[in-house]
């Protein structure tokens, strides 16, 4: 009885911890102007927004602002073999068809909390428009539903791009609907500004490439 106290209090407090790193100023649920959603952006703030419909599905969508060209960040979420090495949570990642602009995607991702640990496979269709859309559609796996798109903005007065990943999500395995939705956030923020960490690093190196050497 003492053991199970302890890790019922134990869970309770990485939840509470979760839940206070997904504060209201990073722009859930907020109905934030464009403006003040572009602004806040250009600071540095990753905006993410969750609602759930009546129908359990999860309409979820997340924002950056990259100091990169779309084609940087475009080669890095495209890169889908290598995409267990770079992006966090993912644990397999492969193109087992592959149709110039359409493929199909297998992936394997882990998530959770504390001793709480979800394994989830996907087989997706993913769509591409180079460098502007990149359109994903679930085929199989351990959800209902799970469809969206990755939308790449340039920002050409500063040689960036507004990144924007979004979806309706709807798991096919049991959890609080409290720790899906603090997870979702937590994840999502993660591999946005994973995505930023390694474009902008990419960025830096090709620039310091190009630039011609001192002499002394």
């Amino acid at each position: 009885m003492i053991k199970i106290k302890v890790m019922f209090r134990a869970l309770l407090f990485a939840l509470l911890l979760l839940l206070s790193h997904t504060p209201a100023a990073t722009g859930e649920n907020t109905q934030d102007d464009p403006a003040l959603t572009m602004q806040r952006l250009l600071e540095g703030e990753t905006v993410i927004d969750l609602q759930r419909n009546t129908d359990d599905i999860i309409d979820v969508s997340g924002s950056i602002y990259v100091h990169s060209k779309p084609a940087t960040i475009w080669n890095i979420i495209t890169d889908y073999n290598n995409l267990a090495n770079t992006m966090p949570r993912v644990r397999e990642s492969r193109v087992v068809e592959d149709k110039g602009n359409i493929k199909i995607i297998d992936q394997t991702s882990k998530t959770g909390v504390l001793f709480i640990k979800i394994k989830f496979s996907t087989r997706m269709t993913i769509t591409e428009n180079f460098p502007e859309t990149l359109s994903f559609e679930l085929i199989s796996g351990d959800f209902k539903t799970f469809n969206g798109k990755w939308v790449l903005t340039p920002d050409e007065s500063r040689n960036g791009t507004f990144l924007v990943w979004s979806a309706q999500v709807n798991p096919d395995f049991s959890a609080p609907d409290f720790i899906v939705d603090a997870v979702q956030k937590r994840d999502l923020r993660e591999l946005l500004e994973t995505i930023r960490e390694l474009s902008e690093s990419e960025t830096g190196s090709s620039n310091r490439q190009e630039s011609p050497g001192q002499h002394g």
